[in-house]
């Protein structure tokens, strides 16, 4: 996957986990039952690279490391992120209504500013014979920023940053 769609994945699941929603990024076969709590799968539905985004120049930006100066650019990418939400059989679909008010409350409030929601979509809380869990099915349209420089040799965009997402 894309670095800097991974990078929204991860910072969504972030912001849920700090407002107190388990998250995960990767699942395989039979993941959520390891939960005992309702948990957020975040995954990638749909992405799309708007046209002349990678053209778009943000000005220069002094890199630390070498003191040498660097061209930036922006990129944007419209998403649609899944966010799917378990809860356990012993909370019923109850458990998928309390992490989705919570996701909700993430969505107006708690993202990077990177991430510009458009809509967040949710459906009726189903049983799930595959996990034993109950299950409400969710996505959220948004607009994904990105800050990216320009190689050591002048040929590659590289280093894609999520806007507003703090980096070491």
């Amino acid at each position: 996957m894309n670095p800097g769609l991974e990078q929204v994945r991860a910072a969504m699941a972030a912001a849920l986990e700090k407002a107190g929603v388990r998250a995960a990024t990767a699942f395989p076969g039979g993941w959520a039952k390891a939960y005992d709590e309702p948990v957020a799968a975040v995954g990638l539905r749909t992405g799309e690279s708007r046209g002349g985004a990678l053209g778009s120049y943000l000005g220069t930006r002094l890199d630390p490391t070498d003191q040498t100066c660097r061209e930036v650019y922006g990129m944007q990418l419209d998403l649609t992120l899944s966010l799917d939400i378990y809860a356990p059989a012993r909370m019923g679909a109850a458990g998928c209504d309390g992490a989705l008010e919570t996701l909700h409350q993430v969505v107006l409030q708690g993202l990077p500013s990177g991430l510009k929601p458009r809509e967040l979509k949710w459906e009726e809380a189903v049983w799930d014979p595959d996990t034993a869990m109950f299950l409400r099915r969710g996505s959220l349209t948004c607009d994904a920023y990105f800050t990216a420089t320009i190689s050591e040799d002048g040929l590659l965009l590289s280093d894609f940053i999520l806007k507003g997402v703090v980096t070491n």
